[in-house]
């Protein structure tokens, strides 16, 4: 299908992304009024999307379908390709001048083949069904969900020749030598600190190295805390969070204009060294907010554009992100932006796996298949025990104890890590990897007595729980090098897993970015 159109964009839709575009269907017959389904699918195709940004009218060729497309396959005798002008909101207009469905009928016949979505339906439906209960059951205050047209429109399922994913989520709180993690991954979400170093990897596309670099580099800088716990707890009584915004916030624009030449850069856009070919990583991360934070779904702030979902802040800028998804509460003040005022994205989804889940399905689609999801959490905490006591001084200590029995993200990894490697496309091969630092402590007793009982005639054992060692909390620097030790340990017992998962990254790493890809990235 080619159209010779412009889109024209209403004051009210939002300025990043491409609402409009067009669509071929069957019909039953001439006299139809909706699309055919098969398996609860519509078979819709979309055809592409319309020119936008621009006044000038020119023309755009749409998807070109050949026996290798379903639609060519599902036709029946009697049936109608239908096209349908389509947009996202009431509000936007499109002005067309011409348009042609071109139609190429050539002597060889077409072996017909027999398509079935009912598998790939299915397979989805029991892993959300399951996920949905585990949140039921766990009291979560809001629920990932797959968009409906993500696997209710046959053009959903149109991904399955397509390279296998590479997908990594970074929870809050070894690659192959000549690749950068931006070169390797399709997909990175985090939320928290794995907010922020999902923007460092993808968006400014730095290193490991340079990661680990800049954040052992600046954490001085930012938790530094006048009078000790003393001043602390005063900062907390007072302003309500243990540290200022500014110094954060400065930091984070440092980084920013050092990788992208100015500290304003837009979350959405091309990195300055981009080059034809370059692999076109996405990225996101989860903010909460905090007018709603018991009730509404964590707000996703990409680096592209989803369009199933439009975005809520779409003119956000990186630091602005950054800021947002590591406001964690206690620590940081709220990040006011527009209408919203943003906390911590763990206190809602602390192992984003859930919503990145729906986020593959809703972007790449169901029949993509996926050689890789890799989640790295920051680590198994020790039991955390609320204090009953309430004074100024451990009044923080008590904020940030509620968040951590509130985002455990362990329930989220065993449940993922069964239904991925059993129900995600390439059913029964192992394609999900967590890394999780944390050091056991068995469960043990110990007999003791009140200090005055000096015949130990009160005597009593006392039972401790199965437990693991501390980790250090967000801002403790000097808890850095015996973190660094045990992470050392923990990847060394590790060797075979993480040997699987880079055999598992490096499959298909030298495959070029086609030029419909980019397109699409920013559609």
């Amino acid at each position: 299908m080619v159209t010779q159109l412009v889109c024209v964009r209403a004051e009210r839709e939002p300025f990043y992304g491409n609402w409009t575009w067009f669509e071929l269907a069957i019909l039953e017959n001439e006299s139809s009024q909706e699309p055919k389904s098969l398996n609860g699918v519509e078979l819709v195709w979309k055809s592409h999307r319309n020119r936008f940004q621009t006044t000038k009218f020119d023309w755009e060729k749409g998807h070109l379908f050949t026996e290798r497309q379903d639609l060519v396959h599902l036709l029946e005798d009697g049936n109608v390709v239908a096209v349908r002008i389509c947009a996202k909101f009431e509000w936007s207009r499109i002005a067309v001048r011409n348009g042609y469905l071109v139609i190429s009928i050539g002597d060889a016949e077409i072996e017909p083949r027999e398509i079935q979505y009912t598998k790939v339906v299915s397979e989805i439906q029991i892993i959300q069904e399951v996920i949905h209960e585990t949140n039921v059951q766990t009291h979560a205050a809001f629920r990932p969900q797959i968009p409906n047209k993500a696997i209710c429109q046959a053009d959903a399922f149109a991904t399955a020749d397509k390279r296998p994913l590479r997908v990594l989520s970074l929870d809050g709180g070894g690659v192959h030598p000549n690749k950068e993690p931006w070169q390797v991954f399709d997909l990175i979400g985090g939320t928290s600190t794995g907010g922020l170093i999902a923007i460092m990897l993808g968006r400014l596309r730095m290193s490991v190295d340079e990661c680990l670099d800049q954040y052992t580099g600046y954490m001085k800088q930012i938790f530094h805390a006048e009078f000790g716990k003393v001043g602390k707890a005063a900062s907390f009584a007072f302003r309500g969070s243990l540290y200022p915004a500014h110094i954060l916030e400065g930091v984070v624009k440092d980084i920013v204009r050092k990788y992208l030449g100015e500290e304003d850069a837009p979350l959405v856009g091309e990195h300055p060294n981009y080059k034809p070919g370059d692999k076109q990583c996405k990225i996101f991360v989860m903010a909460v907010n905090s007018d709603a934070a018991n009730n509404r779904a964590p707000v996703f702030l990409r680096s592209y554009v989803n369009s199933q979902n439009a975005s809520d802040v779409p003119n956000i800028k990186v630091w602005e992100a950054a800021r947002a998804t590591s406001a964690a509460p206690a620590y940081f003040p709220p990040m006011k932006l527009g209408q919203y005022t943003f906390v911590d994205g763990g206190l809602q989804a602390n192992n984003p796996l859930g919503w990145l889940w729906t986020e593959v399905l809703s972007v790449f689609g169901p029949a993509r298949t996926t050689d890789c999801f890799l989640s790295i959490g920051t680590g198994i905490p020790a039991n955390t025990p609320m204090d009953q006591k309430s004074n100024l001084l451990n009044v923080a200590a008590v904020a940030k104890a509620v968040p951590s029995i509130a985002t455990n993200t362990q329930v989220m990894h065993i449940l993922f890590r069964c239904l991925i490697n059993a129900f995600a496309p390439k059913p029964q091969g192992k394609k999900y990897w967590r890394l999780n630092i944390g050091e056991e402590i068995p469960e043990w007793k110990e007999k003791g007595s009140p200090l005055f009982d000096v015949f130990h005639l009160f005597e009593k054992e006392v039972l401790h729980t199965q437990d693991f060692e501390k980790l250090g909390d967000l801002d403790d620097v000097d808890a850095l090098p015996e973190l660094i030790k045990m992470t050392e340990a923990y990847i060394a017992a590790q060797d075979q897993d993480i040997c699987d998962c880079a055999t598992a990254l490096m499959g298909g790493l030298n495959r070029k970015t086609s030029s419909n890809e980019k397109r699409e990235f920013f559609e």
